[in-house]
């Protein structure tokens, strides 16, 4: 491995930034919105951001939009001192369309680029296939890991451990966005192939609790998107406190995650959060919806109890 790519796997630790994607009311991307965000992370300490197909809303997008998006985003997460910046491909689509994502972000600057495969599975050779292409495109590789849709029985399944040994193989494949949310799953995955891939673990930060003494060293914002601050006190705490941060979780971050996310679901919950604090309004591209005035009401409360509960933690 080359000292550029341990680098960049050492760099992603602590909490990964989502950029998430503003609409207009005319239902246009509203740029200036999304630049307001990063800059208001980047001042709270945020050096890591990732522009990921679901967070950054690229099923609510055109392909010619997701190419303008992550150059948007490359160009200025790199203006700023000290950055990374991940960029991904489309959720769907041939692996001849992901590769020219992948390629233009490596025109452009991008750090890492992000590859989900959500076609249905039909064998382990189909997904390795994909990956090797997406190898050869010569730029640090981040695979996003969801549980796929068996093609034959339509039921959900994990990705068998097969696919990790032969993603071990390819040099320019450095980390792994778990997203199963499966702890044993994840901890076998912790055991067996850390530290040949930097893992990325979903949100919540009662599964970093959980991870944390198997290694875990990075996972993606959640109740941060609001302040940063939240991150820098958790992680600081699990570092010399681990008491302390299960009681901090169950402060600030559980009421989260079993109130209003439970209630409305993250995907709505995360924009109306950044609409509270003043970064971009809540508003959707059809078919998803944001949430009504009357269900905004209680993300507002929830926004308003957590700095405040947040003053004691500081």
């Amino acid at each position: 491995m080359t000292n550029h790519y341990k680098n960049l796997k050492d760099r992603l630790e602590g909490s990964i930034y989502t950029v998430f994607t503003a609409f207009s009311e005319n239902s246009r991307i509203d740029y200036k919105s999304i630049e307001k965000y990063i800059d208001y992370l980047y001042s709270k300490n945020a050096r890591v951001f990732y522009v990921m197909p679901y967070n950054s809303r690229y099923s609510q997008l055109r392909e010619k939009e997701i190419f303008e998006l992550n150059k948007f985003c490359i160009q200025k997460v790199k203006s700023l001192e000290n950055t990374i910046i991940i960029v991904s491909d489309s959720i769907h689509g041939p692996t001849e369309l992901k590769k020219e994502y992948c390629y233009e972000a490596k025109k452009i600057g991008a750090d890492i680029f992000s590859s989900i495969n959500r076609e249905k599975y039909f064998s382990d050779e189909q997904i390795l296939n994909h990956y090797k292409e997406m190898n050869n495109c010569g730029m640090p590789i981040l695979v996003h890991v969801m549980p796929f849709l068996s093609g034959y029985d339509v039921k959900n399944m994990n990705w068998p451990d097969k696919i990790f040994k032969g993603l071990s193989s390819l040099e320019n494949i450095i980390a792994v966005k778990e997203d199963t949310k499966d702890i044993n799953y994840s901890i076998s995955l912790l055991q067996n192939y850390q530290p040949r891939f930097k893992f990325i673990f979903a949100g919540r930060k009662r599964y970093f609790l959980k991870l944390f003494k198997h290694g875990l060293k990075a996972y993606l914002n959640s109740t941060s998107i609001i302040d940063p601050k939240i991150d820098e006190i958790f992680l600081s705490l699990c570092k010399k406190n681990f008491v302390k941060a299960n009681d901090f979780v169950k402060d600030i971050d559980d009421p989260f995650w079993d109130t209003i996310v439970n209630q409305y679901g993250w995907h709505r919950v995360n924009k109306a959060c950044l609409e509270k604090i003043q970064m971009m309004k809540r508003t959707e591209r059809f078919p998803m919806v944001s949430l009504n005035n009357k269900d905004y009401k209680d993300v507002e409360n929830w926004v308003e109890k957590t700095i405040k509960s947040l003053e004691k933690w500081k």
